[in-house]
């Protein structure tokens, strides 16, 4: 006999953690499924993987009650940018007094928001944990059922997807996603600088090559490297004395002496998206729905986008309203559509202007940035759409 619920949330990563409890302060009765048991470890040092949140994220997590969960002395505020194409004399520099604003964003280790949102799902009795993997979906006119491995069944109105990169949701329902291969892979890694970071996200930009360096607290920063394949294949077989070198050569030593700490992660990267977000009584939210290139620096936050958009769907239907419904779900599709297309559209375009072999282009965007720095009244308009 299943055990019925309004929503099922499939995946405990960000999204689907967030997802949850979202739903359930709305009054839903919600049941989560993930398959991983392992609580997330606090690390020795700092966490290499690590998330720039807008603030509109901040005040959502916040309205959600996860930030008092939040282990505020690992978190460091960003107040500017520094963009750097190849070739470049001066960046474009982005601050939040450009915008009016007390800050750009924040740097968060995936680790600690992790730790908060599980605190928050462990403070809420009346929701449903389940750790087990998913083993089979099935639909009826009135209710979507989830079968799991250890044969528990699960009845709901709405099913959330939130089960990553290689959804099992979507693969079961054989919704084919559009795939566009970077061949790059991003390196991430966090380092001690000899200077002071002054709270500024700096990016470089070269041939098919991005390099960030994002603040994080007590003088560190962390890394992330997107370069080719074959580029970070070499640069991984380096002794870190040697790869700390690369950085500080591909940085222009702009944070003098870079001492590794920590751990070396890699992961290719691929810009993936699902050509539907939404099937009879299932939406698509976060990875399992899109993967940008993070260069943006946008996809948990975008993860987070579809979340809100979904649970403003929600707060808008009426009592007898069915959630499952395939019509209501088109109005959060559309609603995603447009956030979704602008951001891959983002990162494929700075690809092209920034990898150019063409002079002509190089020069464009050198000169582009430069201009930039003069025009206030663009830069407000940038900094506000990156910290929408």
């Amino acid at each position: 006999m299943a055990q019925e619920c309004d929503i099922i949330v499939v995946g405990a990563g960000l999204v689907g953690l967030s997802a949850a409890i979202a739903f359930k302060q709305q009054g839903k009765s919600v049941v989560l499924v993930d398959a991983n048991k392992s609580e997330p470890k606090t690390p020795k040092s700092w966490d290499a993987r690590i998330y720039a949140l807008t603030p509109a994220t901040e005040i959502w997590l916040r309205a959600l009650g996860v930030w008092q969960y939040v282990d505020v002395a690992r978190i460091n505020d960003i107040h500017a940018m520094q963009l750097w194409n190849d070739g470049s004399e001066s960046p474009l520099i982005l601050a939040d007094s450009d915008a009016n604003l007390t800050k750009l964003g924040v740097i968060a280790e995936n680790n600690n928001l992790m730790h908060a949102l599980q605190a928050n799902i462990h403070a809420d009795f009346g929701l449903v944990v389940k750790q087990v993997s998913c083993k089979h979906i099935e639909n009826t006119d009135q209710h979507i059922h989830l079968t799991l491995d250890d044969e528990t069944q699960f009845s709901a109105k709405l099913l959330v997807a939130a089960d990553g990169a290689h959804s099992f949701v979507r693969q079961q329902l054989n919704i084919a996603t559009k795939v566009k291969p970077f061949n790059q892979t991003a390196i991430v890694a966090n380092f001690l600088a000899e200077k002071n970071h002054g709270d500024i996200a700096r990016q470089w930009f070269a041939p098919h090559e991005t390099l960030a360096l994002l603040p994080l607290p007590a003088q560190h920063v962390s890394m992330v490297w997107s370069v080719s394949t074959e580029q970070a294949t070499q640069l991984l077989t380096l002794p870190r004395e040697h790869l700390a070198e690369r950085v500080q050569v591909a940085s222009n030593q702009a944070l003098g002496t870079l001492k590794l700490d920590g751990e070396v992660l890699s992961f290719p990267l691929n810009q993936v998206t699902a050509t539907q977000l939404i099937a009879e009584r299932v939406a698509l939210v976060g990875d399992a729905a899109h993967q940008v290139h993070p260069m943006a620096g946008q996809g948990v936050n975008l993860g987070f986008r579809d979340v809100i958009a979904l649970q403003e769907q929600i707060t808008k239907a009426h009592a007898l309203q069915d959630i499952g419904e395939i019509t209501f779900l088109r109005q959060y599709e559309r609603s995603r559509k447009a956030d979704i297309l602008s951001m891959n559209g983002l990162t494929s375009g700075l690809d092209v202007l920034f990898s150019s072999e063409s002079v002509t282009l190089k020069k464009l965007s050198a000169w582009g940035l430069r201009e930039l720095n003069g025009q206030a009244m663009i830069k407000k308009i940038l900094i506000k759409q990156a910290v929408a």
